[in-house]
């Protein structure tokens, strides 16, 4: 019984180490939603492609993020970038993205949180009327999420519905505006050094078939890295792989450093 005993234990070491009790900030993901609150800002760089010797499209980007914790459960936030979009049978086109404004809440029972919110994107002061797609209207994004925090493996998933709207935040007048639906998961281990290693996924899918496009769709596989330096420091990278044939994007990569700070 004794040896039975010591051969359960050698079995389950390896996962008393992956879901050990030390309490860590949860990641901040590099492609999804992010479901917790944050004192954070982020600096991004980005691109992706779609490689089809009839229909190469390319996209790249830069962005800076930041966000502001109101309290424990409360934070707001916002955003900015520059987008350079190329592609073979659409107007190439670049210049300054929307910009974005959110408010997140955020509450904690345990190893389980909730959290949810909306994110509301201005005009696209650069891009060009292409197809369906009406550059002067906003965005507005609601999203809700939730995690399981085991310590140093944690799991967070979401999911979102993103619509346009005028600036009155009504239904435009044009007959076809853009809606989709979003889901995506972020699986995360710390390390006793200072490497988090993770793995994010997202699919996107046209609401009521209001894009024509046959690659508006997306499955995507993220896998990628942070590294911590100094005192809230980290330094990202994460790649794209399409999942599905007819996906917008086949490949790409993003990386950046994310600075997180406390007012305590």
């Amino acid at each position: 019984m004794k040896y039975r005993f010591l051969l359960l234990l050698l079995f389950l070491s390896p996962f008393a180490e992956i879901f050990a009790s030390d309490k860590t900030v949860i990641p901040y993901p590099a492609w999804g939603q992010s479901v917790g609150v944050y004192n954070i800002f982020v600096i991004s760089a980005g691109a992706k492609e779609y490689r089809n010797s009839e229909n190469y499209d390319r996209n790249r980007n830069v962005s800076l993020d930041g966000e502001l914790k109101l309290g424990d459960h409360f934070s707001v936030s916002a955003g900015y970038g520059y987008v350079d979009q190329y592609a073979t049978q659409a107007t190439p086109w670049s210049g300054w993205d929307r910009w974005k404004a959110g408010l997140k809440t955020f509450f904690t029972f345990g190893i389980f949180s909730i959290g949810g919110g909306v994110n509301v994107y201005g005009p696209s002061v650069s891009e060009p009327w292409i197809g369906e797609r009406n550059p002067d209207l906003l965005l507005v994004r609601p999203h809700l999420g939730f995690v399981l925090d085991f310590g140093r493996t944690k799991f967070q998933a979401f999911g979102l519905y993103e619509r346009e709207t005028d600036s009155k935040f009504r239904d435009p007048v044009q007959d076809k505006y853009y809606r989709y639906m979003e889901a995506g998961a972020t699986l995360s281990y710390e390390t006793n050094s200072n490497w988090i290693l993770l793995l994010e996924t997202t699919y996107r899918m046209a609401v009521e078939d209001t894009i024509p496009a046959p690659r508006s769709d997306s499955f995507n596989l993220h896998p990628g890295v942070q590294y911590k330096i100094g005192d809230g420091g980290r330094v990202f990278f994460s790649g794209l792989y399409g999942m599905r044939k007819d996906n917008t994007y086949d490949q790409g990569f993003k990386m950046g450093y994310q600075q997180m700070f406390s007012f305590e």
